[in-house]
């Protein structure tokens, strides 16, 4: 893994890391601890840039948010993700969102609710890291 960016809180916290995964090809944004909404949409646009400044060129097709660590519930975000979001990513090669789900209740009701809503990037939710790699290696078609 390639560590691209360490997003930091007003605090100067960590609450979101993104790193590339140049033998699978995906884009994993690893959250921890609370986040306020701006929070979210500011690193989650950092995938973007990253999408479209490398992962055009590398034909990045996946990125997984591993949310195992974010505390609360961002289900307020979804319509922001579907609508907005993932459409401009689209538009520069992602065409699937894996989540790993996180035990906070509130957070996973959150990934399961951006499951339901689909939209141009479906979510495919998963327990673990490992379970999202099998995944994307079982669809290849979509891994560049």
């Amino acid at each position: 893994m390639i560590i691209v960016d360490r997003i930091r809180n007003h605090q100067g916290h960590v609450y979101a890391t993104i790193s590339y995964n140049s033998e699978k090809n995906y884009l994993l944004m690893k959250w921890s601890g609370p986040c306020s909404d701006e929070e979210v949409k500011l690193g989650s646009l950092r995938m973007l840039e990253w999408q479209k400044r490398d992962g055009v060129r590398y034909k990045c097709r996946f990125h997984v948010h591993d949310t195992k660590e974010i505390e609360g519930a961002w289900a307020g975000l979804v319509e922001w993700i579907t609508n907005y979001f993932f459409p401009l990513n689209y538009e520069v090669g992602l065409r699937y969102n894996l989540s790993i789900i996180s035990p906070d209740l509130f957070s996973k009701l959150s990934s399961e609710k951006l499951m339901k809503k689909g939209g141009k990037v479906p979510t495919i939710l998963c327990e673990t890291l490992s379970q999202a790699e099998y995944w994307i290696a079982q669809n290849p078609s979509f891994s560049g």
